[in-house]
């Protein structure tokens, strides 16, 4: 589909859980907080739509997305642990009108999920599956707060994976060891449990080591993102605007840096619309 502003083109159903549905869809428009990106390259992006939409659950998804990845970019450029293994967010949906709608746009994993996290061996017993980075990655969000461990086996077999997508689903060493190439997906409200008041102390007591690698204006946006996800009512008007001026930095910058045609920030972006999508 064409519109006037871009370009979204189906491409297949992703599949569905408990709390939504997902399409993958190639895209150069990306609505959402600060305004309409426009792309010169088609995006290969996933919608997540919420099958039981409450009222800025799209918005507010994207902002649960968008504090993790930050987390993993600043976990793995610290070096905790090699690869980043988080898909980046690229916007979001609120509409309340005659085709109500709630969702979320953001990088599409390439791989697949569903490896077995043990295999049997010659003994009769079970080995543990070693995921390189898996045991990094999942201390290192816990002290921020966040439960990577959540919902990542099959209800129906908790020996097979689920929610973490690996592009070479294969062992690679006698000691049934995977690579670091998977990426953690789903970050719903139930999959992803996040404790606020654990993730905003994180914040303050490393604030000075954060803005060191993420800059100053992704740590406040960081801050005003919990502050607003936490309790809505109480954040001031000011601050709501503040937080979607950056928030639509972020996203900018988060599709420059994907487009293969380089990270320039004018070249790889063709338009940016000032946009309805709101916090309020």
């Amino acid at each position: 589909m064409k519109s006037d502003k871009g370009i979204v083109e189906f491409i297949y159903e992703g599949g569905s859980g408990g709390e939504a549905y997902v399409r993958i869809e190639l895209r150069t428009e990306f609505p959402g907080l600060g305004g309409t990106i426009l792309t010169n390259e088609g995006v290969a992006t996933a919608m997540r739509e919420e099958l039981k939409p409450n009222y800025k659950s799209g918005h507010k998804m994207f902002l649960r997305h968008m504090i993790i990845k930050k987390l993993d970019d600043y976990f793995y450029r610290k070096g905790f642990y090699k690869y980043s293994h988080v898909p980046r967010p690229f916007g979001s949906i609120s509409r309340d009108d005659k085709e109500p709608s709630e969702a979320y746009l953001y990088e599409w994993a390439f791989g697949s999920e569903g490896f077995p996290w043990q295999y049997p061996n010659s003994e009769g017993y079970s080995n543990e599956i070693i995921l390189n980075d898996w045991k990094e990655f999942v201390e290192h969000f816990h002290t921020a707060g966040i439960d990577m461990k959540r919902d990542i086996a099959d209800p129906d077999d908790a020996r097979i994976s689920k929610n973490i997508i690996h592009q070479y689903p294969v062992c690679v060493s006698d000691e049934l060891e995977m690579c670091s190439l998977w990426k953690r997906i789903d970050f719903g409200f139930d999959s992803t449990p996040i404790n606020f008041d654990i993730l905003r102390k994180f914040l303050e007591d490393n604030k000075k080591d954060l803005m060191s690698f993420l800059r100053y204006e992704r740590v406040e946006m960081l801050l005003l993102a919990i502050k607003y996800l936490n309790n809505a009512n109480e954040i001031k008007d000011i601050d709501i605007g503040r937080l979607e001026a950056l928030v639509g930095d972020y996203r900018r910058w988060s599709l420059c840096h994907y487009a293969s045609r380089g990270l320039d920030f004018t070249s790889s972006l063709v338009g940016f619309v000032p946009g309805t999508e709101s916090l309020v």
